[in-house]
Order: C-alpha cells, then structure tokens, then sequence
C-alpha cells in the first residue's frame, strides 16, 4: 500500500462522501426463508475463485477481509463484489473493520501502517501509564496494541478523535475502493473492554468490568456508527454484537446503533452462551438483539460445529429460525472460511405465517410455521420427545442424515434432546404479503 498522509486521506474521503451523498437510495428486500449468512473473512482469502464466488452467491449477507489494496488473485475486491452480485443481485456484501487494535510490527504492519503512524503521533493507544509511553497490547496476543478507541482521546488538527479519525480512514480505504460495497462490518462491537486502561486520560487506570470503562468504550462506538452513517449514506451498518444482552437489557445507546450485527459462536463453542447459559438464554439474547438493531435487521445467527454432526446442526438451524435473523455455519476450527452446504438449506419454507415464538408448543418443544413448512426445535436438557403435528407433513430428502430425512410423509416425530427437524407442508399455505423492499434515503 501507498503511504499517505492524513491530509490526503480527508481529500479523498470527501471525494468518497460527495459521490455518496449524489448516489440513489439503497433498496435490499429480505430474502424468504431460510435466510442464510456468510462469515468468511478467514484466511486462504481466495475471493477470486469463480467457484468460491458462486457459493457466496447463495448466501444473502456476507462479510469479507480486506485491507488496503487487497487483491485476492491478482483481482480487486471491487471486481470480485462486482463477481458476486452479478450472480446474486440482492446479496448484500460487508467488509472487515477493527477499530480495538493495529500493528507496528509483523504481517499487518505494512497495510495499516497510517493507522499506527496515527496513532503514534496523537498517542491514541491506550495507556496506563501518564506519560503515554507504553501501549497496552492488544488481547489477542497478536503482537498488535490496544487503540484508545472513545471519544476521550485528544482531538488533532482537523478537531476528529480517534474513533473520527478511524472511521474517515475505513471510508476512504475501504468504501473509497470497493463502492460496490454495501457497508462495513466493525469487529467487537462489545459492551465493555476487554483489557485495563486510562481510557479517559486523566490519569485513572479501569478495569473493564467497571460501569465508567464500559461507557467509555460504549460512547466510541455509537461515535463509530454515527459517523460512518453520515459518511456512507444509503448503505447499511453492522457490527459483532456477540455480547449484546446476554447479561441483561442492551445499553440504550446501541438500541437503533446498526442495522444488525454478528451474534458470533451461539452454539457450539466453549465460550457459546448456550454451552454455559442454555438454550432459553440464547434464545433470550437473540430476541433483545432482534429487537434493538434497525431495519433490515440483518442479526447474523452463527455456530460453530462439525459438519458431520448433523443433529447439532439442525438445533442451530431451528433455533435460528425461531426469528427472523440469518444462519451462519462456521467449522468447529473456527477458520471462517469456505461455504459448508447442508441438505436442510435447499428447503423453501417461503414466509413464515407465525411470529417469532415466546413459548414452547408441545411436550417442551417449540414450533414455527411457515408457508411451506414448519420447524420444530427441542431444546437442550428437554429429553426425547415425540410430538403430534396436527396434520400431515412431509420429511426432507436428503443425503447427509437419510435417517432423518428420509422423504417420508408422518404425522408425528420424534426428536432427540438437543435436536431439530424441518418438515414440509404436503399444500403450501396460501402466501402472506411479500415483504417490501427495505431502503435508506439520503434525504
């Protein structure tokens, strides 16, 4: 990448912003069920694959890495968003941001060297000491260091922070080179640090546990997504909200933050909140982030797991589709890379005809219908459980679990603990009005 100064990054940033401010609105209309996401920001980075283009087409959100002047293969990731949406119109691409940590040193030092350069001389780490001589690394044990990311750090010349700072420069590197884009996605979106720090430089060190730590790092992100919302009009926002209500009510500054976000390893890692808090507690999580992101409420349901272990699988599948948020199926060795099918994806299930489910239906087992189908999920800790379905339905045909889907006509089924089951209507309900397009004005 060129070295520029800061000067030619506001130049170029307001070339970016002028010609977002002149572009048409932005339309997505939220696909049918089931609504499938890909995070795929994990290295080979092989983006310039046609074959790998062609499964990120069948995804309605992905999330791709990027760095300034990336190309994957000898291509622009412009030419490969480009790639994509000429295979899928509607999908909507996001790209990688971390605003928490940067580098001096190692693989990522080159690309993001303006960022360190920045940070260095405004001394935006974050410190612990008063003479801001000695960044805290960063948590990851990355050989990177902890950025003072709030709205605390000293303003420079042209008055930005440096969370403005920040954002100006993901806008012109990012945006400015991929405009195919449709936003950006920010890493850690958190409600509280992760490491200690003088995060408002008056010389106090917080634990990040502490109420005064957790605004501080909270206030830097609602100053992240304001100002990348005025800088990207018409385009949509998102960010990892893997903490968002999982101890409690959402902080009201992120309520209407972003347009959705990730909520990472729901299932199926030793850190998922379903592991150490069980299935209700998950499921309360996903509904109060459903309920706080705006439209179009592109919540990412992700989980970890073995692509072989088809009845966990199926758990997080049904359990995603109680709501109305976008599966996302990573291998359990977490490498965020490459698209993993399953049988249960090629089911139309069309619209759902009920809404999101606040109580189990049968036996413990909860239930949504939808115009084709209907989803049965069997919460963990339930036990086996055999259920009667009111009317005649249809098992998938597949080839992973012919056990299970084994194309058979029943009007009752039983599911293991910890298991879930889509099952096909043998007449499709009569359609519910299709959902408009969701669009943001530029005024």
């Amino acid at each position: 990448m060129n070295r520029r100064s800061f000067g030619q990054i506001v130049t170029a940033f307001s070339a970016v912003a002028a010609l977002a401010v002149g572009a048409s609105a932005f339309a997505f209309t939220p696909p049918p069920f089931p609504r499938l996401a890909g995070v795929q920001y994990g290295a080979p980075f092989d983006y310039n694959d046609t074959t790998y283009q062609a499964e990120l087409a069948k995804e309605s959100i992905i999330i791709l890495q990027n760095w300034p002047g990336m190309a994957p293969g000898g291509e622009s990731m412009e030419s490969v968003v480009n790639a994509i949406k000429a295979i899928n119109p509607n999908e909507l691409v996001f790209l990688y941001t971390n605003s928490d940590e940067s580098w001096t040193s190692g693989s990522n030092a080159q690309a993001f060297a303006p960022v360190a350069n920045q940070m260095n001389a405004m001394k935006w780490w974050l410190y612990t000491d008063t003479t801001f001589t000695n960044p805290v690394p960063s948590y990851f044990g990355d050989g990177g260091y902890t950025i003072n990311n709030t709205p605390y750090t000293p303003e420079d010349s042209q008055g930005d922070d440096s969370m403005q700072w920040l954002a100006k420069w993901f806008v012109s590197n990012y945006y400015g080179q991929v405009p195919s884009i449709d936003g950006l996605f920010m890493d850690n979106v958190f409600t509280q640090p992760r490491v200690s720090g003088d995060w408002y430089r008056d010389g106090q060190v917080l634990q990040p546990s502490g109420p005064k730590a957790q605004a501080a790092l909270q206030a830097g992100y609602e100053q992240w997504f304001s100002t990348v919302n005025q800088l990207m009009p018409g385009k949509y926002q998102i960010g990892n909200v893997a903490t968002w209500g999982q101890g409690g009510a959402i902080p009201s500054g992120y309520v209407d933050m972003t347009n959705g976000g990730l909520l990472e390893g729901m299932i199926g890692a030793s850190w998922s909140i379903e592991n150490w808090g069980g299935w209700q507690a998950m499921m309360t999580q996903y509904s109060r982030v459903m309920a706080a992101v705006s439209a179009p409420k592109l919540v990412i349901f992700n989980q970890y797991g073995s692509p072989t272990d088809y009845q966990s699988f199926r758990y997080g599948f049904a359990s995603c589709l109680m709501n109305d948020g976008y599966y996302s199926f990573t291998n359990a060795s977490g490498d965020y890379s490459g698209v993993i099918w399953f049988d249960e994806y090629n089911a139309n299930l069309g619209q759902p005809t009920t809404a999101p489910p606040t109580a189990a239906w049968q036996q413990g087992v909860w239930r949504r219908d939808f115009t084709n189908g209907i989803v049965l999920v069997n919460p963990k800790g339930n036990g086996p459980q055999t259920v009667q379905l009111g009317g005649t339905f249809v098992k998938l045909k597949g080839s992973q679990d012919p056990a299970v889907n084994n194309g058979q006509t029943v009007t009752s089924v039983t599911l293991q603990d910890r298991d879930g089951l889509i099952l096909l209507r043998q007449s499709p309900l009569q359609q519910p009005k299709a959902p408009t397009s969701v669009s943001i004005s530029n005024g």
